[in-house]
Formats: structure tokens, sequence, C-alpha cells
């Protein structure tokens, strides 16, 4: 199926499928196991959606510690720039409002170091500025025009053109980017004790839907999606 879906989008399709059994009880040798739709359990889109931030965060890590790797934030390194840039948009994601759940910066304050707070909103609006938008003066472009003068800069004939004046700059500089080191390992430890305690939390609602409700629907492992559709909001 992954190789078929693979070939019909153009993209390499690998979905994955884990669980974790929290009930201690023998499971016979035939017997199937059958993943079922928890959706109306309230901390359903909660234990998703803090799987996608984690992957997100993770994402971002391994992007700025590669670009430090390849050495002096460059715009013109088309790889530490392709880097630098991925790795602000991944990370400022989970801040975003969109379908998933969005974090709030005040979760982190008990595990960021001093400067946590402040390396966190430039990065943020590093995203909303500069990325994703041309907002700040970290890039320009003027147009000026050109004319020929003598050594005290009186014109001279009537040789004349047109030209720009270029500065881009990737944006984040070497000490950030070492910074950033340091700097989400935390917040993927306080996401992952919070995917142990809603993991709990969804466990026990489920088996009080099981309990009430009598009855269970299958759940699909994989929704592919459809390429068409990239202006429009995922069901949940």
């Amino acid at each position: 199926m992954d190789e078929q879906e693979t070939k019909r989008v153009g993209i390499l399709v690998k979905p994955s499928f884990t669980f974790e059994f929290l009930d201690s009880e023998r499971i016979e040798a035939e017997s199937q196991i059958v993943p079922i739709d928890v959706r109306k359990c309230a901390s359903a889109q909660e234990f998703g959606d803090l799987h996608l931030i984690v992957e997100d965060l993770e994402f971002a890590q391994q992007c700025f510690i590669t670009a430090a790797q390849l050495g002096f934030p460059d715009e013109p390194n088309l790889l530490i720039k392709s880097l630098v840039f991925s790795g602000v948009v991944a990370y400022a994601r989970p801040f975003m409002t969109g379908v998933r759940m969005k974090l709030m910066p005040d979760e982190f304050a008990g595990v960021w170091s001093p400067g946590g707070a402040e390396l966190h909103t430039f990065l943020v609006e590093m995203r909303n500025r500069h990325v994703s938008h041309s907002v700040n003066a970290f890039e320009r472009c003027d147009a000026l025009g050109i004319i020929v003068t003598d050594s005290a800069f009186q014109r001279q004939g009537d040789v004349t053109g047109v030209g720009v004046a270029t500065l881009t700059t990737i944006g984040l500089g070497r000490a950030r980017l070492e910074q950033i080191h340091s700097h989400i390992p935390p917040m993927l430890e306080l996401l992952q004790a919070r995917i142990q305690i809603v993991k709990l939390r969804l466990h026990a609602e489920m088996k009080d839907q099981l309990a009430s409700e009598g009855k269970w629907d299958m759940m699909p492992i994989v929704r592919f999606p459809e390429l068409e559709n990239i202006a429009k909001k995922r069901a949940r």
C-alpha cells in the first residue's frame, strides 16, 4: 500500500503505528490487536498533537546542530541557510495557531536557562518577520541611479545607469545558534513527561468509554492526504 501511495503522490510515504499495552493480561496467540477510535475522549487530541510537536522540535534541534557543524552562519551557503530557515520554522510551529493545540511560552519558563525567553521570542519573530514574511531589515534591496563624476564629485558627461544595492543575511548569529543547543532539550523533556501523563489519562477515558457504550469502532492507522487539498484544514 505504501509503495502504491508513494507512486501516486510522488512523495515517499512511510506511516508509522506505535502502541503500548497498559493493562497486564495474557494475550492468546491467535488474538488480533485492533486499533479503535478514541477521538471522543477528552485527551485524544492533546495526546496526538503532543507527538507531532515533539517531532517538530526534534527536527529543529537537528537542523540547528547540523548548521552549526557546517561553520559560521553564511547567507550564500545554501545548505546552512536552508537548515537555519527550516529549524526556525519547525521551532515556531508549535506556538502558532492552527489545527493542532498551541503551546504557550510560559509553559517552559521553569526549564529555560537565563535568556531562554529572549531566545524564544527572537526565533518566533525571525520566523514571522524574516523567514515567512519579508518585514524586518534582515534583507534589503534599494534601487539606485548611476552617473559619472570627477574626483570632486562633479558630474561629467551624460553617462547614466541604474542598479540595486542588496544586503541579505540569515539573521541568526553564531552565539544564538550555539545557545539553541541547550535550549530545546529541556523543552523536549518537559513535553515527553506531559505525554506520559496524558497517556494515562487517555487510557482511563478510553476504558470508561468502552464500559459505558459497550461498543467500539475501528480506527484506520493510515489516512493518506490528498495533495490537491493543500489549502484546506484537515479533519480531526
